[in-house]
């Protein structure tokens, strides 16, 4: 698993902690917990409220990043 440069410091994953699943850094929360709950339209307070190991900055990192994605794939001004 390639972790992407800019969540090096959000994201962590090792093969001895959650079968190597990507998860938030000093935490066991995979970060497919995330995309989970918002793949089901609830707010990233919802997912901050389940899983309280996991802070606001860590999340919207993941949250903005994928939204760059998005926004590189279809020649849109990335937000920083």
């Amino acid at each position: 698993m390639i972790i992407p440069t800019e969540l090096q410091n959000i994201l962590i994953a090792n093969p001895e902690t959650l079968s190597g699943a990507v998860r938030f850094k000093g935490t066991r929360v995979p970060v497919q917990a995330l995309i989970d709950t918002l793949s089901r339209g609830l707010p990233v307070s919802d997912f901050l409220e389940g899983f309280p190991d996991v802070n606001e900055v860590q999340a919207l990192a993941v949250v903005l990043w994928e939204q760059n994605n998005a926004r590189a794939t279809f020649g849109l001004e990335l937000v920083r």
